[in-house]
C-alpha cells in the first residue's frame, strides 16, 4: 500500500477563514466532509472545525451569531482543544500513516500541507474509497486473506 500518499488522495483546498462566523460557518460545513480545516490570513493551518463542535457550541447555548471558526476549532490532539501545531499531513505521507492518525487520533479530517499552507484535505471516505477501488488489492494479496 505504501506507494499511496496523501497527494494521491486529498481532495483540493476547501477550507474556514479563522474569522468566519456563524450562519456563514455553517452554510459552509454543509459540503460532503463532517469537517474543514481553519486557515489565517496566509492561508496557514490552525485548527479544524467540525459538526460536532458546532453541535456542541449549540447545546452549551451559545447561538450561532455567538461563535467563529477560531473559537470552536480544534488541533487534533486528544489533550487539548488548540494549540500551534495542529494535526497535519504532508503530500507524501504514506497511507498506512494517514490511516494510523485517523484511527489514533478520532478525526474526521486531515488537512494536508506544505509547510504550514494548506494544499488539501483528506477524510475518511477518500479512505474507504481508495482502499474499496477495484483492482487495489492484488489477487495474491486477495487470496492470503480468504480462508479455503
Amino acid at each position: 500500500m505504501s506507494c499511496i500518499t496523501a497527494k494521491d488522495i486529498m481532495h483540493p483546498r476547501l477550507s474556514l477563514p479563522a474569522k468566519m462566523k456563524g450562519d456563514e460557518l455553517v452554510e459552509k460545513l454543509m459540503c460532503p466532509y463532517p469537517a474543514l480545516p481553519v486557515v489565517n490570513d496566509d492561508l496557514n493551518v490552525i485548527g479544524v472545525v467540525s459538526e460536532y463542535d458546532v453541535i456542541t457550541a449549540l447545546k452549551e447555548g451559545r447561538t450561532t451569531h455567538e461563535f467563529s471558526a477560531e473559537s470552536l476549532m480544534t488541533c487534533g490532539h486528544s489533550e487539548h482543544g488548540a494549540c500551534d501545531t495542529p494535526v497535519t499531513v504532508l503530500p507524501q505521507t504514506v497511507i498506512e500513516d494517514i490511516v494510523d492518525l485517523f484511527l489514533h487520533r478520532n478525526l474526521s479530517i486531515l488537512p494536508v500541507v506544505e509547510g504550514k499552507k494548506l494544499v488539501g484535505i483528506i477524510s475518511r471516505k477518500n479512505i474507504l474509497n481508495i482502499l474499496t477501488e477495484k483492482g487495489f488489492w492484488h489477487e495474491h494479496e486477495f487470496q492470503k486473506r480468504t480462508p479455503k
